[in-house]
This record gives structure tokens, sequence and C-alpha cells, in this order.
């Protein structure tokens, strides 16, 4: 095993330390985004919640707009009916106001 280079103990995983639980590799599948800064708790291409999967490897983000935990698969929120991508085709909705999606000009809602 390697050295992790935060708490210099040979704990280091491929996608984060098991020791001082430092994120490296985004473990969700298809993501893969390089974590640079140690304390990164969301994923800033994905949005996985970091702590929910590293204690009970459940793939939960946020959601931005009613602040809600949503399973990391799900297109739209079940509370609040925000979507998270395109349904049409999949580009990510970077803002809560958007009202049609920027690439396609699918409406959201």
């Amino acid at each position: 095993m390697e050295k992790c280079p935060v708490c210099k103990e040979e704990q280091k995983g491929k996608y984060w330390c098991k020791a001082c639980k430092t994120v490296f590799l985004c473990p969700a599948p298809g993501c893969g985004a390089q974590i640079g800064k140690p304390g990164v708790e969301v994923c800033p291409r994905c949005g996985l919640l970091f702590k929910e999967y590293m204690e009970s490897r459940k793939m939960y983000r946020q959601c931005p707009k009613c602040k809600k935990k949503q399973g990391l698969s799900e297109p739209q929120c079940k509370f609040c009916k925000y979507w998270f991508n395109c349904p049409t085709c999949g580009h990510k909705v970077p803002s809560t106001s958007m009202l049609t999606c920027p690439r396609c000009a699918t409406p959201l809602r």
C-alpha cells in the first residue's frame, strides 16, 4: 500500500485514505473525478456525498433546491421536482432557476 500524502499512514486506498478519510478519487461509477483538496465533502462533478458513501456505501447527492438527499441515479428530485440532468440529452442543469436546457432547449418545468 502507498502512504497517504495527508496523514502519512499506510492505509491509502484507491479512492480514499482509511485513516484520515481524505478522498482522492470519486468512487461513483462513470465519474472518477480527481479530488485535489483535502476536506472536500461533495464530488464537484457528480455531487456524490462522500460521508454517506464511506459510512454506509449509499450513493446520495443533495438537491440544490430543497437540500434533501436523493439517490445519485435519480434524474429528478422526488420532493421538489428539480431536474439534476436534462431528461432529453442528459446535460447537467447548472441552476435551480433554469426554465429550459441550455443545450437542447427542453422545458424543465
